[in-house]
């Protein structure tokens, strides 16, 4: 079995966990940091299929050292199977803690030294293998990311929101949500589409999606982006303030509102303290009233909204 980290948004690791039992039938467990996700696997292009993630990172080496030259002999003495029939590679480096050294160093002594025991040319743009070299403290992370492309890229994004939600973080919101075939759902401040299209790629025609905006621009790229992702015909766009829901859309018809509302003085806006209480107060409107029960006597959950504040 080959060891493998997957990267996520800090603080949905537990998502990731629990898609990676549910899909793969794998145990997985929270990485050392915040956003990774440590399993083992003997085929890592299952992992393709998950929808939490952005890479996936096969493990190579973790070890300690005191010095870049400690580094730098180390890596001379790894095996990395990529590197044999690879043209060109490019190593990225981060760290956390105190060293004497800069991320750039120890990008450029690793480099280095997987040039001098391999003789590949290195490319920052044009590469075939991106090596990883971190420093931890006193300890360094050697492995190889296999996803050159970020997994959270579904589509052709064709418009893109001030603030846009990177798709893993939506999938998440949909988890978190409890969503299951047969709802109705809203995102009221739908901007590019991020949640709605991610609805509609999971459940594929199985609940119902209606996505709306105040700002017709907005919409426009939206559905765009839905029709480049292939499910335009599985959600309704309308153009809606989200203070006064009421007047769009019907009493008791949602079960689920899931939204990332505007933040940050990229959307300008004045108050948005009163923009939240009155979106609070117009979903309220809209949502199922009725109690759903998974025990007799039991309620499980009443119709509630999920939020992405960052």
């Amino acid at each position: 079995m080959i060891k493998y980290i997957l990267t996520t948004n800090p603080g949905i690791e537990d998502i990731v966990i629990a898609e990676v039992k549910e899909k793969l039938k794998l145990d997985a467990k929270q990485g050392e940091f915040a956003g990774r996700v440590e399993l083992e696997t003997e085929n890592w292009k299952r992992l393709l299929k998950l929808r939490s993630i952005y890479h996936i990172i096969r493990f190579v080496d973790k070890f300690k050292f005191k010095t870049l030259n400690d580094i730098y002999k180390k890596l001379c003495s790894l095996e990395i199977p990529e590197l044999i029939n690879a043209s060109s590679f490019r190593v990225t480096s981060k760290r956390r803690g105190i060293h004497e050294f800069s991320s750039m160093e120890l990008q450029k002594i690793a480099g280095q030294a997987l040039v001098d025991k391999y003789h590949k040319k290195v490319s920052l743009k044009e590469f075939d293998i991106e090596i990883l070299v971190d420093a931890y403290g006193n300890e360094c992370f050697v492995g190889v990311c296999l996803t050159k492309e970020s997994l959270h890229k579904r589509y052709e994004r064709v418009f893109d929101h001030p603030t846009a939600l990177k798709h893993p973080l939506a999938y998440a919101m949909l988890k978190l949500a409890d969503v299951k075939a047969g709802f109705s759902l809203l995102d009221p401040f739908c901007g590019s589409g991020t949640i709605p299209i991610e609805a509609a790629l999971n459940f594929d025609g199985r609940i119902k999606i209606f996505a709306s905006d105040i700002n017709e621009e907005f919409i426009k790229g939206a559905r765009t982006n839905a029709e480049k992702a292939g499910v335009k015909e599985l959600i309704k766009f309308k153009i809606a303030d989200a203070s006064q829901l009421n007047e769009f859309y019907s009493k008791n018809f949602f079960d689920v509102v899931i939204t990332n509302p505007p933040y940050g003085a990229r959307m300008r806006i004045k108050n948005l303290k009163q923009l939240y209480k009155n979106f609070l107060e117009s979903a309220a409107s809209i949502l199922l009233s009725l109690i759903h029960i998974s025990e007799p006597t039991r309620p499980l959950y009443i119709s509630y909204a999920v939020f992405c504040l960052k």
